[in-house]
């Protein structure tokens, strides 16, 4: 809709949060003439009640539209009121204020109105100090630690990069060095390959597994083995990082090293934020410089469905955009809108071969059975017309959950498996399965009717019984299932099927599903998500349902229990994961995964014994804020 444009008017809406726990807001304006008829409309981070002052009009999640009973808003006059998260739920930083605001006027025009937080510190800063690495130290400062360094107390001046020793005739090996050189140069890290640089041999070890590497650093020169293109490719990452973290100069001797996972994963959720492609393209740059080789995309949610399939186009062409009459109304400070986007499947399939040129692998997922508000919204027949359920989701959505005992919703599911399997090479298919509502699936009448018929007798057991079924499908595409730990609920052992389990409320489910046989990745909420806040300091961005993740957090764990070391061939990973609920602009993004990703880089990667411990990952943390400014990855951005 037109916004109504006048020079002179100002509205504005001051926001700040009282010692217990609410919301106060004052509404003001600066027109010429008195605005009235109108309704006010915002976000906040979660379902909310007005305490006083206010009357709700509409609620959808943490969207709200409010009336006032005093309908004329002018020079000179304000309107307070209050507003009270639900659960008892504590907002403890700036994120937790209003978003997005804007008044809808009785014509349907809109005047946009600016908030103004109080107690927020222009100036506070979480980004570390630069610090260069001392080559003369026998501790190597590199992201993740190796399996094994051996210092020989000489230094090599590699500034200029390295010149490919021209008598090596293999193909992947240079290709992989060729593959970093491009990854330099186009984060503003290079030169890593020069005329003018230091001698770097390749060599053949047969013995070395495919990941592998090893590097001798001399003062004469650098020979790097491996036996596949993998391993030469992380031994040349490793030496790009050493260029730039010892500022050029860089200690000498002897680095045997290998991946402790084989799953190293980083998460990004594209539904509650677009993000645009060529951030997606940089995060898949980031997680090569710390050898993750995993990119879970989570693009369809409650909020939006952002792939552009051909199975259901109706899907993103309705709910990749949100704001003012649209399907998805101003969610997470989308404002009126139009704000939002999709990926179409060519740049899929070009994310793709960009992270394939990297050693990393997509991983898509499509979130049934919840999580699918706007799914619902577009094709309600999904749902069982005569469910009375009333499920209200964690989020707070009304009716999120598709209906299992429909065929319309294995038409669904099985199309999307389908198309989307054949567009990630992976053959791997994340299908969701976290926090679906108690309350879904208790009144209704298909769901009786699907229990009776298959001897089910709760939810979890619908639940268990339909993500096996869904699972034997993917399976029969050739693909192998993965879905978050609630989908091993369910009397018949869940979803079964060799699927990949991700732990992520903490590490007890996962170890519980590792001893029963399933694959499991570890991504424990306390530990591995980036959009938990990293400190308790109000000026921060970020959740807190589980307390705080600091730096030292995120190394302060392992995925595998000491006293149950037969575990380590069931638990195939770590995973860091970023839910975009408080991103507002890409570079949050950067912000709430730096330093962060260094911790996940050393839980893949590192040994047990190598695992930094709280004070060296923050001195880590110092020598590589070198890197995220030299690539220009914001490291301090607010909202």
């Amino acid at each position: 809709m037109e916004a109504v444009t006048c020079a002179d008017t100002t509205i504005r809406m001051e926001t700040w949060r009282t010692e217990d726990r609410q919301v106060n807001c004052i509404l003001s304006a600066k027109c010429d003439a008195p605005i009235s008829n109108y309704t006010l409309c915002f976000s906040m981070l979660a379902p909310c009640e007005v305490v006083e002052g206010a009357t709700s009009k509409k609620i959808t999640a943490g969207y709200i539209e409010l009336g006032f009973d005093r309908d004329v808003l002018g020079t000179g006059q304000a309107l307070a009121f209050t507003l009270k998260y639900k659960r008892n739920m504590n907002p403890s930083n700036r994120s937790w204020l209003p978003k997005g605001a804007y008044l809808r006027l009785e014509d349907g025009s809109i005047l946009p109105v600016q908030i103004a937080p109080r107690g927020i510190d222009q100036a506070f800063s979480t980004k570390l100090p630069e610090q260069q690495a001392d080559p003369s130290s026998d501790e190597l400062m590199l992201v993740p630690a190796p399996q094994s360094w051996k210092p020989s107390g000489n230094q090599l001046d590699v500034s200029a990069g390295f010149k490919l020793d021209r008598s090596w005739e293999g193909d992947g090996e240079t290709d992989s060095a060729a593959s970093v050189e491009a990854l330099a140069e186009r984060n503003n890290i290079g030169p890593f390959l020069h005329e003018d640089g230091v001698i770097l041999r390749f060599a053949i070890n047969e013995d070395l597994a495919e990941d592998a590497y090893e590097l001798t650093i001399t003062p004469e020169g650098i020979t790097l083995s491996a036996s596949a293109a993998a391993g030469a490719f992380y031994g040349a990452i490793t030496l790009l990082n050493l260029k730039l973290i010892y500022g050029g100069t860089i200690p000498c001797g002897h680095i045997a090293d290998a991946p402790r996972f084989e799953w190293r994963g980083q998460h990004l959720d594209c539904a509650r934020h677009y993000y645009e492609p060529e951030t997606l393209l940089r995060l898949v740059d980031m997680m090569a410089l710390f050898k993750l080789n995993r990119f879970h995309w989570h693009f369809c949610d409650d909020e939006a469905f952002r792939l552009e399939v051909e199975s259901y186009p109706e899907l993103w062409k309705k709910s990749g955009m949100r704001g003012e009459g649209r399907i998805v109304p101003g969610i997470y400070g989308a404002a009126d809108g139009p704000q939002g986007g999709t990926y179409s499947i060519a740049f899929a399939k070009r994310l793709v071969a960009h992270a394939k040129e990297l050693n990393i692998e997509i991983l898509p997922e499509i979130e049934v059975p919840a999580h699918s508000w706007a799914v619902l919204q577009i094709h309600p027949e999904l749902r069982d017309a005569a469910d009375e359920s009333g499920e209200i989701s964690v989020h707070g959505y009304l009716n999120n959950t598709i209906n299992p005992a429909l065929p319309e919703a294995w038409t669904y599911m099985e199309a999307l498996a389908r198309e989307i399997s054949g567009i990630f090479p992976f053959s791997h298919l994340h299908l969701g399965c976290d926090e679906r509502p108690p309350a879904a699936w208790t009144k209704s009448p298909t769901i009786d009717k699907l229990k009776a018929e298959q001897g089910l007798k709760t939810a979890d057991d619908v639940q268990g019984w339909m993500m096996d079924k869904l699972a034997s499908y993917v399976r029969a595409l050739g693909v192998r299932p993965a879905a978050w730990e609630e989908a091993a609920k369910g009397a018949n052992g869940g979803i079964n099927n060799n699927a990949i389990l991700f732990s992520w409320t903490q590490q007890g489910p996962g170890l519980e599903a590792a001893r029963k046989g399933y694959s499991v990745v570890m991504t424990p909420a306390a530990h591995a998500y980036w959009d938990i806040a990293p400190s308790s300091n109000f000026n921060e961005i970020g959740l807190n349902w589980a307390g705080i993740t600091s730096l030292a957090d995120s190394v302060n764990w392992d995925p595998v229990p000491e006293n149950e070391p037969e575990l380590e061939g069931k638990i195939i990973g770590a995973q860091g994961c970023l839910w975009s609920e408080v991103v507002l602009r890409d570079a949050n993004m950067e912000t709430m995964m730096a330093p962060r990703i260094l911790g996940i880089s050393e839980i893949g990667w590192a040994a047990r014994a190598n695992k930094p411990d709280a004070e060296t990952i923050t001195q880590k943390a110092a020598c590589y804020s070198k890197l995220f400014s030299a690539i220009g990855w914001r490291q301090d951005v607010r909202d």
